[in-house]
C-alpha cells in the first residue's frame, strides 16, 4: 500500500471504529462515500493494517460493511447528542459482535501483569470487520464513549475521540479545520475593525 493511498483516508479518529465510520466524508453536505468498490474497502483494510484481504470483498460484504459503518456512526451521534441509543444500531453490532465468539477476549498474564487480549487478529475481511465491531462495543460501552466528539468544522462532520486532557477538542485536525474556523474568524474580526 503506498503511503499517498493511506494519506487519502481520514485517520484523526482515535479508534479504529470511529476512523472506519470516517470512510463517509461531508456528511452534512450530501456526503461523500469514499467506500465505493469492494476494492475500496479491501484497501482501507489494508491501510488500518487490519488483513491483507484481496479479492475477499464482494458488492454483498460491502453492503453490510457499510450498514455496520452507519450502526456505529448512529450509536457515536446518539452519545455525543446524549440520546437514546438505536435499537437498530445495538442489533446490527451485536450480530458482528456474536460472529466473533470463535475467538472470544481472554485476560493473560506478562510477567505478572494482567492483560486484556481482544479476539485474535483477523484473518478475512469478515474478522475485519468483526474487529471493527468490537472496537466500537469497547467504545461505545463505556466511558470512553464521553470522549467521543463530531468536529465543529463547516461542513466537515468528522468524528473522533477527544483525548486531549482538558477533553476541549473540537476538530478533527487542528491543521484542516481548526486553521480555517480561526481563518474565518480572524476574517470576521478584521472586518468590523
Amino acid at each position: 500500500m503506498s503511503e499517498e493511498r493511506r494519506r487519502c483516508w481520514a485517520w484523526y479518529g482515535g479508534r479504529l471504529s470511529v476512523d472506519f465510520v470516517n470512510t463517509r466524508v461531508e456528511r452534512y453536505a450530501a456526503g461523500r462515500e469514499l467506500l465505493s468498490h469492494p476494492r475500496d474497502l479491501e484497501e482501507w483494510f489494508e491501510a488500518a493494517e487490519l488483513v491483507p484481504c484481496r479479492g475477499q470483498v464482494d458488492e454483498e460484504l460491502l453492503t453490510e460493511a457499510r450498514q455496520l459503518r452507519e450502526a456505529i456512526d448512529a450509536g457515536l451521534r446518539s452519545v455525543v447528542q446524549g440520546e437514546r441509543f438505536p435499537a437498530e444500531a445495538q442489533q446490527v453490532l451485536n450480530s458482528w459482535l456474536a460472529r466473533s465468539g470463535e475467538h472470544p477476549p481472554r485476560l493473560e498474564l506478562c510477567d505478572g501483569v494482567p492483560v486484556l487480549r481482544v479476539a485474535a487478529e483477523p484473518t478475512d475481511a469478515r474478522g475485519a470487520l468483526g474487529r471493527i465491531a468490537l472496537d466500537a462495543a469497547e467504545l461505545l460501552g463505556s466511558e470512553m464513549r464521553d470522549r467521543v466528539r463530531i468536529c465543529d468544522g463547516v461542513n466537515c462532520s468528522g468524528r473522533f475521540v477527544d483525548l486531549s486532557a482538558g477533553r476541549r477538542r473540537r476538530w478533527c485536525q487542528m491543521a484542516v479545520c481548526g486553521n480555517r474556523a480561526k481563518a474565518a474568524q480572524h476574517r470576521r474580526s478584521t472586518t468590523k475593525a
